[in-house]
């Protein structure tokens, strides 16, 4: 049941690509966030998890068939997810626990056997939620991208990325559309039920492109991130959305960027980042022992570069006990980029004070920092 102070958000379908941001974007905004699966968990266990929940979110679905099944097979999976959270929905009502509201996560997709099962699988959780009487919204998303998207599933953007970072020159044939949308504007509007009914993505939110155009853009970004750690014009929000997708599969593979030292009698000189777009240049000392940040960003791309003494930076996959542990030292200047979605911090492990810069790709905005706090 949820608390006045911290309110319960159900996510079924959670062990996907979108269910990820979701929950990311949810305790973000101060959920206790339950999950449950219709492929493990019985109609009666779920409609147990989502007793007098604040938020149900649906986004189980199967858009591609197992090894040895055939695409009506996923479609039928897909339509019968959606009917156990409506039979679960209903189960709750009967006992006076429905939950306060539900969103799903539906498909533009019309035509298809996944759309079609789609389409139906949402209709019977409204339906459910309309007899249940509680607020309901289905958002009928696009294709989606972003940070940790699967490379060769259903994702383009992902599929790009990779080959890039493989070193393949991907193959375009045609001049075809493409409607993207965010992963993290997805999390956001189903996080919001007050809409109800179903519900396209509001305009100011998809990107409007082409496949040939789409891999044009990455192959800036990982042209001038693999020559010397350039990041481009992150004042445009679909480059930084773009960005931020690139690196969630770049940094993994090369967790930092190795940069020049140039030395003379007067000192050094190390260029710390070449940037396409606007952004904040900090710069921090910190005393022996002592740990900076502790705290992750939904939007913000920063980069961490230590001039003088030793640091221990550490990242961690919100969700996860998946890390990333890098050394830093003055002696031998690296560039190392904080992931969307990852805590993070910076360790003074050394005797002497640590001097380190700290680049964000937005001004800090007190009405809009965009600083979630939480230990590595």
């Amino acid at each position: 049941m949820s608390t006045e102070q911290q309110p319960v958000l159900c996510i079924i379908g959670a062990s996907g690509f979108l269910s990820w941001h979701v929950g990311l974007h949810a305790w973000a905004q101060g959920y206790e966030v339950h999950a449950c699966s219709t492929r493990r968990d019985s109609v009666e266990d779920i409609s147990e998890a989502i007793a007098g929940a604040d938020l149900v979110v649906h986004l189980a679905a199967c858009n591609r068939p197992a090894e040895g099944e055939t695409l009506d097979d996923a479609a039928a999976a897909t339509h019968k997810a959606g009917n156990i959270t409506a039979e679960a929905i209903a189960l709750a009502a009967d006992r006076g626990q429905a939950p306060n509201a539900v969103t799903i996560a539906g498909t533009t997709q019309t035509g298809t056997a996944y759309g079609d099962a789609k389409a139906a699988a949402g209709q019977a959780i409204l339906d459910a939620a309309e007899r249940a009487q509680i607020q309901a919204t289905q958002w009928l998303l696009p294709n989606l991208f972003g940070e940790h998207g699967t490379p060769k599933h259903n994702m383009v953007t992902a599929t790009f990325i990779q080959a890039l970072l493989d070193g393949e020159r991907p193959q375009v044939n045609g001049n075809h559309p493409l409607t993207l949308l965010a992963a993290r504007h997805a999390a956001e509007l189903l996080l919001d039920p007050t809409p109800g009914g179903t519900q396209q993505v509001p305009t100011d939110h998809l990107r409007h492109t082409t496949v040939p155009e789409l891999l044009k853009r990455l192959e800036h970004i990982h042209e001038g991130y693999q020559e010397h750690g350039a990041l481009p014009d992150t004042a445009d929000a679909f480059t930084n959305e773009l960005c931020a997708a690139y690196l969630s599969h770049a940094v993994p593979k090369r967790n930092a960027v190795e940069l020049i030292k140039h030395s003379d009698e007067r000192g050094s000189f190390v260029e710390t980042l070449r940037a396409g777009g606007q952004g904040q240049v900090s710069f921090s000392t910190t005393v022996p022992g002592v740990t900076r940040g502790n705290h992750l960003h939904l939007r913000k791309i920063e980069r961490f570069v230590v001039l003088k003494g030793q640091a221990t930076i550490e990242m961690r996959k919100h969700g996860s006990e998946e890390r990333i542990r890098v050394h830093a030292s003055g002696e031998a200047p690296k560039a190392v980029d904080m992931l969307c979605g990852w805590t993070h911090n910076i360790t003074n492990i050394g005797s002497d004070t640590l001097y380190t810069q700290f680049w964000i790709n937005e001004p800090f905005d007190p009405s809009d920092p965009d600083t979630f706090f939480q230990e590595v």
